[in-house]
């Protein structure tokens, strides 16, 4: 299955691409895949969509999706909330009102419960590495092993962490 981290693309243009895969979607009747958005984003839009990106920033001096820095994690979150907010409205949000209403009203807990998750998880993740080494020695190495695994493994566990 392809996912949104096997294109690079900016988060201003994923938001572009899924507003086309909802109309595309709304079109043909049924759900278009992400693979065949693309492949279409690509040939038809994306020359189009940048030029005129980039039009907006020699206009305006900047671009106010570019002044943000979300983590992939929370952009995914943003996006789910887009799909939410343009659901309650009845209409397409732009991202702006997007992080501002996700910001103003949930940012702060999604952050909150996402620190517990990352915690809890991090913490089975010692535990699993602490029962297999100890298995290995034949004997409980303690808390040798939080300090191995944090050594070993916790800089690409955290990258795995924030791009999901």
């Amino acid at each position: 299955m392809t996912s949104e981290s096997n294109y690079l693309f900016s988060p201003a243009e994923w938001s572009a691409i899924h507003l086309h895969k909802y109309y595309l979607s709304k079109q043909a009747g049924h759900e278009i895949c992400l693979k065949d958005t693309v492949a279409n984003w690509m040939k038809y839009y994306s020359e189009k969509w940048r030029k005129k990106q980039q039009e907006l920033i020699e206009k305006n001096g900047k671009n106010p999706i570019h002044e943000r820095r979300f983590s992939p994690a929370e952009w995914k979150a943003l996006r789910v909330h887009r799909y939410f907010l343009s659901q309650r409205y009845h209409r397409w949000v732009s991202i702006e009102e997007t992080i501002e209403d996700w910001q103003k009203n949930y940012a702060k807990i999604w952050r909150q419960k996402r620190m517990v998750l990352s915690s809890r998880n991090q913490m089975e993740q010692i535990l699993a590495h602490k029962w297999l080494e100890s298995q290995k020695v034949h004997h409980d190495i303690g808390s040798a092993a939080a300090t191995d695994w944090i050594k070993k493994y916790a800089d690409r566990w955290r990258q795995w962490w924030e791009s999901e």
